[in-house]
C-alpha cells in the first residue's frame, strides 16, 4: 500500500509540474508585403529568435512574409508582447531592408524580461520571428539572424551573413559569399570565393575555388578546393583535395587526401596529415613547434630538407644522399639533407623546435 501511494503521489506531482508548460498562450501575426527588385538590387534583413527562408526567383519583384509568434502563461501579457513587436520595413530605389522593433512595455515587465533574462531562457522559449522572402535569384543579400536558422534556395547571387546560434543551409552555387558563424553549422554545396569566420561552428562544403578561413573550434569538412588561405585554432579538418594551402595552424588537426600544389604552414602543437601528392612540381613548407606531421611520399621525387632543434624525422630507407649535421649541440639544432627518387622536382623543407616528421611510403 506504502508504494502504490508513493507512486500515486509521484504521479501527481509530474502533472502538478507539467501545468504550467500545459497551460502557455500562444499569440501569432503575419505580414507580407512587395516591392520592386532587380537582380542588381539589395536586401538587408536583421532578425532575432527565428528561421529565415531565402528563395530565388526569376520576377523583378521581392515578396516577404513575416510571421510572429509569442507564448506566455498568461494570454493579456503573450497579447501584450505580440502587439508591442513590430516589423521595421524600408525600400528605396532597389533596396529593401527588413528589421523589426520592439516598442515600450506599459507595466515595464516585459522591458525588464527583455533587457535582463539570459537569451537562453526567455528569447528561444518566448518569441519566434520567421522570414520566407522571395527576390531576384541574382540579387545581392545582406542578412543577420540569432538563434535561428537561415535556409537558401534557388538563389545565387552575392551573400553577406551574420549568424549566431543556427545553421545556414545553401543549396545552390554561389560565385560569392562572407559568412561569419558562432555556434552554427554552414552546409553548402559550391561556394567559388568564400570568406569564412567560425566559431564553434561546423562547415560541410563540396568545393570552393578560392576560401578563406579564420576559424576557431570548429569541424570543418571540404571536398575540393582550388586554393585555401587557413587560420585554424583547436579545428578537426577533413579536406579531400585541394590545390594550394597556406596560413596556421594552432591545437589543430587536418587531414589531406590528396594535395595538388603548394603547402606553406606555420604550426603549433598541431597534427598535420598527407595521404597522396598528385603534383610531381609540389613544394611543402612548413614551420612547426611541437607538431606531428606525417606525409605519404610514394610517387613523388624531391628533395628534402629539415633544420629541427629537438625535433624527430623519421625517412624511408629508400631515401638516398642523407646528410645529418648538428648545427648547435646545446639547442640540439640538426639540419637533415636528401633526396627521394629520380630527377625529383618536388620540395619538402621543415623547420622549427621539437615535433616529430614522419615520411611514410604506403
Amino acid at each position: 500500500m506504502g508504494t502504490h501511494c508513493r507512486r500515486l503521489f509521484l504521479v501527481i506531482v509530474a502533472l502538478g509540474l507539467s501545468l504550467p508548460l500545459m497551460a502557455q498562450e500562444k499569440r501569432s501575426k503575419k505580414l507580407a508585403k512587395s516591392y520592386r527588385l532587380t537582380n542588381a538590387g539589395e536586401l538587408h534583413l536583421d532578425n532575432k529568435y527565428g528561421n529565415v527562408n531565402i528563395y530565388g526567383w526569376d520576377k523583378e519583384e521581392l515578396s516577404l512574409t513575416v510571421t510572429i509568434t509569442v507564448t506566455h502563461k498568461k494570454k493579456d501579457n503573450a497579447q501584450e508582447l505580440l502587439d508591442r513587436i513590430r516589423p521595421v520595413l524600408r525600400n528605396s530605389d532597389n533596396f529593401v531592408s527588413l528589421s523589426y522593433e520592439i516598442g515600450e512595455s506599459s507595466s515595464g515587465f516585459f522591458s525588464q524580461l527583455f533587457e535582463k533574462a539570459n537569451p537562453f531562457d526567455f528569447d528561444r522559449s518566448n518569441i519566434q520571428i520567421d522570414y520566407e522572402v522571395f527576390l531576384p535569384e541574382k540579387a545581392e543579400l545582406e542578412l543577420a539572424n540569432k538563434f535561428g536558422d537561415v535556409f537558401i534556395e534557388d538563389w545565387n547571387g552575392a551573400l553577406q551573413a551574420q549568424v549566431q546560434h543556427g545553421d545556414i543551409w545553401i543549396s545552390e552555387n554561389l560565385n560569392k559569399a562572407d559568412i561569419s558563424l558562432e555556434f552554427g553549422e554552414l552546409r553548402a554545396k559550391n561556394i567559388s570565393y568564400g570568406n569564412l569566420e567560425l566559431k564553434n561552428g561546423g562547415v560541410d562544403m563540396h568545393d570552393s575555388k578560392n576560401l578563406r578561413i579564420n576559424s576557431s573550434g570548429s569541424d570543418i569538412e571540404i571536398g575540393q578546393v582550388t586554393s585555401l588561405e587557413f587560420y585554424s585554432n583547436k579545428d578537426e579538418v577533413t579536406i579531400d583535395e585541394a590545390g594550394s594551402i597556406y596560413g596556421s595552424l594552432k591545437f589543430t588537426s587536418l587531414r589531406l587526401n590528396r594535395l595538388g600544389l603548394d603547402v606553406d604552414m606555420g604550426m603549433k602543437i598541431a597534427d598535420f596529415r598527407i595521404d597522396r601528392i598528385t603534383n610531381a612540381k609540389t613544394t611543402i613548407t612548413i614551420d612547426q613547434e611541437s607538431s606531428e606531421i606525417s606525409i605519404n611520399i610514394s610517387d613523388f621525387p624531391h628533395k628534402f630538407s629539415a633544420i629541427l632543434e629537438e625535433g624527430l624525422v623519421r625517412l624511408p630507407k629508400s631515401f638516398q644522399n642523407v646528410n645529418s649535421e648538428l648545427l648547435d649541440k646545446g639547442k640540439k639544432r640538426r639540419e637533415i639533407k636528401a633526396t627521394y627518387g629520380k630527377q625529383g622536382q618536388g620540395k619538402i623543407s621543415i623547420t622549427g623546435k621539437k615535433g616529430l616528421v614522419l615520411l611514410k611510403e604506403l
